[in-house]
Order: C-alpha cells, then structure tokens, then sequence
C-alpha cells in the first residue's frame, strides 16, 4: 500500500474512532438494553482488576452508526465481565470460545463483535463467553488525525497490556468453570475481532506459563511485534479482507507466515473485499462468506459437528 493510500485509507479509520470518541465523551446512552444480553454474566477478577484500581467512573454505551452499520458500543469500562451464552438445551458439543470484541482498545463493539459472535457459536453448540474487557475513553492527547497502524501499536501498548491480561484471566475463569458449564479443558477456544485480534493473538503467543487457547482465530488483526509463536501455541484460523482501510491486509498474511514458520498450523483466508469490520454481517461482498470457512475449519478439528447452512444470527434490527 502507497503512502498516499494509506493516508486515505487512514481518514475511513478517523471516522470510525470519532464515531467511538463520540460515545466515549459523553453521548446519549442508549435507551434499550444492549442486544442479545447474555443469560448469565460473570466478573473476571475476584476483587478488583489488577493494575487499574484508580479507574473510576460508570460504564458509557450508545449506538453508533458506522460503516459497518448500527453498532452498540461500550467504553469505559473498568469491572471487567464474561457474558455467557449457552447453546440450545442438548446441544452443547463440550466446546468453548473466550470471544473478545474489537474497538481501538478505547471502546468495545458490543454487539458487531460480540454477542452476535456469541449467537452463531451458540447455534452450533459452542458455549460462548464474550469479554467485556477493560479499555477507557480516549484521553485529549489522542491522535484524532491519520496514524500509521504501526504507531498505534506503539501508542496503544498499555491498554493492549490490560486486555491481554483480562483475556487471560477469561481463559483461567472458563477452565476453573468448565464443569458448571459443560465444556471440556482441551476445547477452550478465543476469536478476536481488530483490537480484541491483537490481543487474542498476544494470548495464543503467550509466554512461559501463561495460559493459551487451545485453538484462536483472529479476524482482522495482527500479531504484535513483541509476540513470537511458541512451540505450543495453537492451531490458528486468520481472516480479513484485501480492502481493509484500517488494518493492512499484510499483517494477516505476515500473522499467517510467522505462526507457520513457528511449526504451528495456521489458515489464512483473504477476501478481496469486506472493508473492516465486516463481522457475521451481510454486506453483499466475498467477506461475507468467511463465516462458511471458519465452521468448516471447526469441523474439520473436531470442535463443531456437521456444518450447518451458511445463516447468520438475526441482525436486522442494527442494518443500516
């Protein structure tokens, strides 16, 4: 990508982090509770979350309307949370995944990223747990124009630190939980969305003892500088679009390349369209079949039964 590209690309992504900072510094909640509320939440840390105890303050939600449609979104938030969504009575398979939204590390996009994640889990007898990690509101000396993605890596090395942190501890919760839940130890999973990729990709990196997901799949994200596979890292299912204006569609073919020459299994799919953010939604666009590869990629792992047709969870209410 030029240059010039990347600056224009850079002015769609300074939308979609306005739209956020909207939310985040003081826009209207919303009037209706967040979409596809979970049966069950659980708080992360036993006490409070470790390293941000001066975080204060009530938790700031509103609808925000994105390119990728009505989008809920989340920030503020510092008691971290699992929503549980269960699979239908009986149709539970023993597997689990930690799903951990996306949103810049200053915000989180609820329901794009996570519940409607969750429900097409559910509906293939997946448990999910959707992560309500901590990030805050952008602070005045955030960048409101272009940015390169390398210097948001850098800029974001902290909060990204938190959630990591969350999502492993969400890891810890899940396993110490699975009875109550029906999931088995070695079918503990973690998908990300952009920021929630980054850190879900940190976390199947891991370091020495820290927990990892028995399998990850990241969705328009990248591996940080800082993170190298290992030799028991887990199996890898990458997807973005060529298109993507906000994270360059290199960083998934370099995630790609970095867990295969690591010795670790890995697939790449890289539509030629499907922008950013495209998520279970249909958009008329080759990304919106992603959903297809990731079901056939469980199944062929053992972690989901037969394929089911390609639907996807009912979003209309949030369409634009």
């Amino acid at each position: 990508m030029t240059k010039t590209a990347f600056r224009a690309s850079a002015r769609l992504a300074a939308i979609r982090s306005a739209a956020l900072l909207a939310v985040a510094c003081g826009a209207a909640p919303a009037a209706e509770p967040a979409p596809g509320a979970a049966a069950e939440t659980l708080r992360l840390w036993p006490g409070a979350a470790p390293g941000t105890q001066d975080w204060t303050g009530p938790e700031a939600e509103a609808d925000a309307d994105l390119p990728m449609g009505k989008v809920h979104v989340v920030t503020n938030v510092t008691v971290p949370t699992l929503a549980v969504f269960r699979p239908a009575g009986g149709k539970a398979n023993g597997t689990a995944m930690v799903v951990v939204p996306g949103g810049s590390f200053r915000a989180l996009a609820w329901d794009l990223d996570g519940t409607e994640t969750a429900q097409w889990l559910a509906a293939r007898g997946i448990t999910a747990f959707v992560l309500k990690y901590r990030v805050r509101p952008p602070g005045a000396s955030a960048p409101t124009g272009p940015e390169t993605f390398d210097s948001f890596l850098v800029r974001t090395r902290d909060a990204r630190a938190v959630a990591v942190a969350d999502a492993r501890q969400a890891l810890r919760l899940v396993r110490r939980s699975a009875a109550t839940y029906g999931v088995r130890l070695d079918r503990v999973g973690m998908i990300g969305f952009s920021a929630g990729a980054i850190a879900t990709l940190a976390v199947a990196s891991g370091g020495e003892g820290e927990p990892k997901p028995d399998f990850a799949v990241a969705l328009y994200g990248a591996l940080p500088p800082d993170a190298d596979p290992t030799a028991d890292s887990p199996p890898l299912f990458v997807a973005a679009a060529a298109d993507d204006p906000q994270v360059p569609p290199a960083k998934s073919t370099e995630t790609f390349d970095r867990w295969t020459r690591a010795g670790r299994p890995a697939e790449l799919h890289l539509y030629e369209k499907g922008g950013h953010g495209f998520g279970f939604r249909l958009h008329g666009l080759p990304a919106d079949s992603w959903p297809q590869a990731l079901e056939a990629w469980l199944a062929s792992r053992g972690l989901a039964g037969p394929v089911l047709s390609p639907r996807r969870p009912d979003t209309s209410a949030t369409r634009p």
